[in-house]
């Protein structure tokens, strides 16, 4: 049996940057994907990485090569479209593939061995400790490789996590409601997008149940567009796809337009994972549900998870024991730094899929919530009470006051679970007893709501 170190079970941008992180300590490391590497990193997405991302992982920013655009902000609009709120914030339209494959090369030069068309089977268990994985490949056929931390980077395929026993709390299962499901075009127009820096989100629960509709511009090829649609699964809501083609694509601006390449997939729109690690195993990405509720982007978070599990990963590695209690830290790495934020969105999350597009466009209209009201929570997952506060008082005898009435306990729950991520248990034992309280407190917002 061959031994690593560390094995990644797949190289999108969490496996991917998780081997770059890794490889500057100089472990033993090995990288699987079912993929080609000219594949890596193809996955149906919006492509867009905040800037902030980068700055809080000592990254360089992506050079012009990996990148399909730069971003300066995004507009919001009503069910109507006739109102629009505009947050500003630097981004970058990154090309997926390109750039899962400068990281993953990167690694590759400092010694992270990768396997293409190799599949990750099922974890090796033994003592309540993972120690490895069953792997297939056509080349090399099914064998194990023994491993001191197995990641699960699989994406919403899950492929190693959800083979564990359910008692293993990294496995912990989504609800299909937790999901939206997403279709997404990239389109070449006949005419330049005006303000291509600036990507578009369109509120409507007419056209996008549950979710959103999206136009993101490359601004290195003004006539190109990301278009897509989301809605919220479990719900028999109809196909996206088709959705996209009724209500989008038969719009003036995008007829003759030609179709680059098009595809669909399912995105974790919740709080994350209730553990990124346990004894001798990881999930980062997808796979950990460290996705933004609201916006559905997911390439930043899932690159600071791996930047978090790195760094327990390590200091594991150093001391000779990769228990859970050693790994731990990651848990608190990221939920301080995202992980909070995330769950507060989840309930924002929530208390919007409630809202009717009545309710959206009132809320926009008389801008219960402004434009820079709206950047903290996206930035910081704050909605701060002083501000619905306010708002109550400036709409006093309006119509809707029980949507006034809502929004501050939202952000009181909001506040709440943020608290509770805050204080994320410092070791193993307190995690059962601290997610007890989570879904105490989520059960409660949902019966108010």
């Amino acid at each position: 049996m061959i031994s690593y170190d560390v094995v990644i079970v797949g190289s999108g941008i969490a496996g991917a940057s998780l081997a770059y992180f890794l490889s500057r300590d100089g472990f033993k490391t090995l990288v699987l994907d079912v993929k080609p590497f000219e594949r890596l990193g193809d996955k149906p997405c919006a492509d867009a990485i905040g800037k902030h991302h980068f700055d809080e992982l000592g990254l360089e920013p992506p050079s012009d090569e990996f990148l399909e655009g730069y971003v300066k902000g995004i507009d919001v609009y009503s069910p109507s479209e006739k109102i629009k709120y505009r947050v500003l914030g630097e981004g970058y339209e990154v090309h997926r593939v390109r750039y899962t494959k400068y990281l993953l090369s990167e690694a590759i030069k400092r010694g992270v061995e990768f396997w293409e068309g190799t599949q990750g089977v099922e974890p090796l268990v033994k003592d309540n400790f993972v120690v490895g994985v069953s792997v297939w490949s056509r080349n090399r056929g099914r064998q194990e490789v023994s491993s001191k931390v197995l990641v699960d980077a699989s994406g919403m395929a899950r492929a190693i996590v959800r083979k564990l026993d359910d008692r293993w709390p990294v496995r912990e299962d989504i609800d299909q409601k937790d999901l939206n499901i997403a279709y997404r075009e990239i389109r070449r127009l006949k005419n330049e997008v005006e303000e291509p820096e600036i990507l578009r989100i369109y509120v409507s629960k007419r056209v996008a149940p549950g979710g959103y509709w999206w136009v993101f511009p490359y601004s290195k090829e003004r006539n190109v567009v990301n278009v897509g649609l989301g809605v919220q699964g479990g719900m028999n809501y109809p196909n996206p796809k088709d959705l996209l083609s009724q209500y989008i694509i038969s719009r003036e601006e995008y007829k003759s337009s030609e179709i680059i390449e098009a595809g669909g997939a399912a995105v974790p729109t919740r709080r994350p994972v209730k553990t990124l690690v346990w004894n001798g195993i990881a999930v980062t990405g997808d796979a950990a549900y460290t996705v933004n509720p609201v916006h559905g982007g997911g390439k930043g978070s899932a690159m600071l998870a791996s930047w978090c599990i790195s760094k327990s990963v390590r200091n594991a590695l150093e001391v000779g024991d990769t228990s859970a209690k050693n790994l731990w830290e990651a848990n608190i790495c990221f939920n301080k730094r995202y992980g909070a934020k995330q769950a507060a969105l989840d309930i924002f999350r929530l208390f919007l899929q409630k809202l009717s597009d009545e309710d959206l466009e009132y809320g926009m209209s008389k801008k219960i919530i402004k434009e820079e009201d709206l950047n903290e929570v996206s930035l910081r997952g704050d909605l701060e009470l002083s501000v619905v506060e306010k708002a109550m008082r400036l709409l006093a005898g309006l119509s809707r006051p029980s949507l006034l009435f809502k929004l501050r306990r939202v952000a009181q729950y909001m506040n709440n679970v943020k608290k509770l991520y805050m204080n994320y248990p410092e070791k193993p034992e307190g995690l059962t007893g601290w997610y007890e309280e989570v879904e105490k407190l989520y059960s409660k917002f949902k019966e108010e709501i």
